[in-house]
């Protein structure tokens, strides 16, 4: 069909090797289940087929999700290029919306997994030099999403009177549409100073040391998990730094706010799980005091 090779096209340019191989895979699984095999049908799915195949299909909760992902954002695809109208989109948005939301109470929980140190020094051993050890270094430091890094400017940095460097991301450049700040900030305070003073010569140029585009940023970290056997992605940067707020004591309601979580239930059950070592920390500078 012809909307599959344009769909294919556009994820190949926006999306991971991997990440395309497992879009085409699930949307592909869906034809064949709800015997769809001409384009007609397919710009003409009602929301009734997408509950058919949840309720038919053998997949685990996971799977489905993993299918239900790939097929919202290729009927996005559809929705954006003008294939379907925003009536039918709706409609068939609102069903993956709603079986997700029935899956998500029978999956087992997963978490996010932080980079540990020894990961991040051979990550950034690959990229040094490389304009990729800017923007990891960024990702890694302000745990901004990669949405966010789209929109992002020399205009939303600034120094405070500390010598701290914030990220000032507006309404329009979030995820929740809710504007935040988000410190520059490292695991320990002379970490912190050296990579300033680094982002700071870097922000001199910012699109030179700063400008990638999604896709190939997305391609070529896949590429460099693969080479180095580091299951990583751009928003393992994230998971990273949030973990770091996290052991070093910063307070949940902060700690939501520098991530930007719409409501602190996700920072507390995604990233305040026990840890012993946080524990022993916490013990020790109750004592320092």
């Amino acid at each position: 069909m012809e909307v599959l090779e344009l769909w294919k096209r556009n994820l190949s340019r926006t999306k991971s090797e991997r990440t395309t191989e497992a879009y085409l895979r699930h949307v592909s699984n869906f034809l064949k289940a709800s015997s769809i095999d001409n384009e007609d049908e397919l710009l003409n799915l009602s929301s009734a087929q997408i509950y058919r195949y949840a309720d038919t299909s053998p997949l685990g909760p996971t799977s489905m999700l993993a299918n239900l992902s790939a097929l919202k954002h290729f009927f996005k695809f559809l929705l954006r290029r003008e294939y379907i109208d925003r009536e039918r989109f709706t409609e068939i948005e609102q069903a993956i919306e709603e079986i997700r939301e029935e899956l998500n109470t029978k999956k087992s929980p997963t978490y996010p997994k932080a980079l540990t140190k020894e990961e991040v020094e051979r990550i950034f051993e690959a990229v040094k030099g490389k304009k990729y050890e800017k923007v990891y270094s960024l990702f890694l430091y302000s745990g901004i999403r990669l949405g966010e890094f789209e929109s992002l400017g020399r205009r939303n940095f600034y120094l405070d009177k500390s010598g701290i460097l914030w990220i000032k991301l507006e309404p329009h450049m979030t995820k929740r549409n809710k504007g935040r700040l988000a410190p520059v900030i490292a695991p320990d305070r002379d970490e912190t100073y050296r990579i300033t003073d680094r982002m700071l010569r870097w922000l001199e140029n910012y699109e030179e040391n700063f400008s990638v585009k999604r896709g190939v940023l997305q391609v070529y970290t896949d590429r460099l998990s693969k080479r180095l056997g580091i299951p990583f992605s751009v928003h393992s940067f994230r998971h990273t730094y949030i973990t770091n707020l996290v052991n070093s004591g910063f307070p949940v309601e902060v700690v939501k706010e520098f991530a930007g979580h719409s409501n602190v239930k996700t920072t507390i059950e995604t990233y305040y799980r026990f840890s012993q070592r946080r524990a022993e920390e916490l013990v020790r500078n109750f004592l320092k005091g």
